[in-house]
C-alpha cells in the first residue's frame, strides 16, 4: 500500500527510469517493513517545476502509506534524498518530500480496503 510519486524537471532515459523505480520500490519496502508486492512507485520526469525561483534540477516526492509512522520520516527523508541524488544527480537541498499517513479503511485494493 505504500505509494511513492517522484516528480522532477529533468528528462530521464528509459534505462534510468527503470533503475530509479526498482531501487525506490525496494527502498520503500525495506524502510517501511512492507512486502514489496504492495509498493507502487511512479516517476514523472520533464515536469515543469521551479524551486526558489530557479529551474535548476529539482524533485518533489510524495510518500503515502497506511499507518506511516512519524518517527520514521527523518530516516525516510534522508534515504529518499540520497536515492534522488545518486540516481538523478539532484542535490538534497533541491528536494522536498511530503509524507502522508493514510488512515486504515481509506486505501482501497481489490474491491476492499486496508
Amino acid at each position: 500500500m505504500p505509494y511513492l510519486k517522484i516528480q522532477t524537471n529533468l528528462p530521464v532515459t528509459k534505462k534510468a527510469e527503470r533503475t530509479v523505480l526498482k531501487t525506490a520500490s525496494a527502498l520503500v519496502a525495506n524502510l517501511l517493513a512492507k512486502p514489496e508486492g504492495f509498493v507502487m512507485v511512479a516517476l514523472e520526469p520533464n515536469t515543469a517545476m521551479l524551486f526558489a525561483g530557479s529551474d535548476d534540477p529539482v524533485a518533489f516526492l510524495e510518500l503515502k502509506a497506511v499507518g506511516l509512522p512519524a518517527r520514521k520520516t527523518k530516516v525516510l527523508s534522508q534515504a529518499l534524498c540520497t536515492l534522488i541524488e545518486d540516481h538523478l544527480g539532484i542535490a538534497p537541498n533541491r528536494v522536498y518530500v511530503k509524507f502522508i499517513n493514510v488512515k486504515h479503511g481509506m486505501w482501497g485494493w481489490q474491491g476492499d480496503t486496508f
